[in-house]
């Protein structure tokens, strides 16, 4: 990361390599960056499928009705997606000590130098994820049998929509969310990395 300087508010100045947003959040890498995207694709995405699928209820979906009703739901999806996101990171502390907790999770260990009054309240809280992320599994299986059995109603389109989008959250749940949370369980039971 390549922080040109900071202002006289203290917030980040970078050069033409980084972005920096404000409001708490910090400089965002390239991975950043892709996350960001990520997050407004999937906001978009989900924005759509529930447009489609409200409007089906009054008229057929059509190309017509995905382009006129779709793409201004996918601009509002991706909007709120993208700040659901960098709230999410405001809420870590920042973009920054969001990797820097993800990457203590995958190496099963918290640097020696980490006080325990920072590093546990944020390791606790990736863990008490799990729980969320079994929601979103047993929601997604619910949601799949559910709109399987009103396939004659939504038609073709709606109905692989609707699967597609319950089938990506609840194999999102269980690759990642769920265990990176016990990865991060694993991590409060063992502690710190010892000194050496």
């Amino acid at each position: 990361m390549r922080v040109a300087h900071r202002s006289a508010a203290g917030q980040a100045v970078v050069d033409a390599g980084t972005l920096s947003l404000v409001n708490g959040v910090g400089v965002l890498d390239e991975a950043g960056r892709l996350r960001l995207l990520g997050a407004a694709v999937t906001g978009a995405a989900f924005a759509v499928v529930l447009a489609m699928l409200v409007l089906s209820s009054w008229t057929e979906a059509t190309t017509r009705a995905l382009v006129t009703v779709g793409i201004p739901a996918a601009a509002a999806g991706a909007a709120v997606a993208v700040v659901l996101q960098r709230r999410s990171w405001r809420g870590e502390g920042g973009y920054e000590r969001s990797i820097a907790v993800r990457e203590w999770i995958a190496d099963g260990k918290v640097p020696a130098g980490v006080p325990a009054d920072q590093w546990i309240p944020l390791v606790q809280a990736q863990a008490d994820r799990e729980g969320a992320g079994w929601g979103k599994v047993v929601l997604g299986v619910l949601w799949i049998a559910m709109t399987w059995s009103m396939h004659e109603e939504h038609g073709a389109l709606i109905t692989t929509m609707l699967i597609l989008l319950w089938s990506a959250m609840a194999l999102w749940a269980a690759v990642w969310v769920i265990p990176r949370a016990r990865a991060a369980r694993a991590l409060l039971r063992r502690g710190v990395a010892p000194q050496g």
